[in-house]
């Protein structure tokens, strides 16, 4: 589906879209179609790289948090999983 709309655009501008038009071929609502697409495109991608960049923040400041908290087992975290998954494994059995 498809909607006509009335834009207004300066002189100089619409003499620039007509020459790409003309140049490549296509109407001038072609053109403008495809810039539209493209800057819709543009600005979907920045929104999602700043919700990733959002999320990365929001992650960081939280292992900051948990790096701030006291440690009550010294140990390496490998050696505390192997214990836990040993006792996981004779509670099963």
């Amino acid at each position: 589906m498809t909607e006509r709309i009335t834009i207004t655009l300066p002189d100089d501008l619409v003499a620039e879209l007509d020459a790409i038009a003309t140049g490549s071929g296509r109407s001038r609502s072609g053109v403008i179609r495809e810039a539209s697409a493209k800057y819709v495109t543009e600005h979907q991608t920045s929104e999602k790289a700043f919700a990733r960049q959002a999320a990365g923040t929001e992650t960081l400041a939280y292992l900051t948090k948990l790096r701030s908290l006291p440690v009550h087992d010294d140990r390496q975290t490998l050696d505390i999983l192997r214990e836990l998954r040993g006792s996981l494994d004779v509670e099963g059995a």
